[in-house]
């Protein structure tokens, strides 16, 4: 069998590289292929050219559009893909979010609670 046709894929939208690039790192290490992007509109563009995504990592809060406001966008333009949200705000772990996400990760949480999170996802 081809492992890269077991390859899950996963796109990061948060607006801060240096956390797009460890997730990149620790997902690719595990071996996940990631992309990234920084805010809303580019998600909702790369959602749109890459149908074959498994998996959205989706910071809440980024300048330009956030993803509170293209959560609903985001569910309808990749249907199948899972849809972990990993932000800041701990406010939001009760919310209509929170609820409608796959999972929810606070960033304070780590990176190994997107590991956990996938795996459980993706079994």
């Amino acid at each position: 069998m081809n492992e890269d046709q077991n390859q899950k894929k996963i796109v990061v939208a948060d607006d801060s590289r240096e956390i797009c690039e460890v997730l990149k790192t620790i997902l690719e290490g595990e071996g996940y292929k990631v992309d990234y992007v920084h805010d809303g509109f580019s998600l909702i563009a790369y959602l749109k050219e890459n149908q074959d995504i498994d998996a959205v990592v989706l910071d809440l809060i980024m300048p330009e559009k956030g993803g509170i406001s293209i959560f609903d966008t985001v569910r309808s333009v990749s249907p199948a893909s899972k849809l972990i949200i990993y932000t800041g705000y701990t406010s939001y772990k009760d919310s209509i979010f929170a609820r409608k996400a796959d999972a929810f990760i606070n960033k304070t949480d780590g990176a190994e609670k997107i590991l956990e999170a996938l795996k459980e996802l993706f079994e």
